[in-house]
C-alpha cells in the first residue's frame, strides 16, 4: 500500500475529506490511495496524525 502522507504533503490544515482527495489527486495518487481516503468520515481534519488515526481504525 502507498504511503498516504506521501500523496498529501501539500494539503493546509485544517481541511475536509474533499481537500484530502483533492490533494491526493493532483499528487497522483492511485485508486487504492484515494479509495482509503474517500472511507474517511465527513468533518475537519486538523492534522495528518488525526487523517492517519481515522485510517487505521478502519
Amino acid at each position: 500500500m502507498p504511503e498516504v502522507q506521501s500523496y498529501l504533503t501539500g494539503v493546509r490544515y485544517p481541511c475536509d475529506r474533499a481537500e484530502l482527495l483533492r490533494a491526493a489527486t493532483a499528487e497522483g495518487a492511485g485508486d487504492q490511495v484515494i479509495g482509503r481516503l474517500g472511507t474517511l468520515p465527513e468533518r475537519e481534519y486538523d492534522c495528518y496524525d488525526t487523517v492517519h488515526r481515522e485510517l487505521e481504525a478502519k
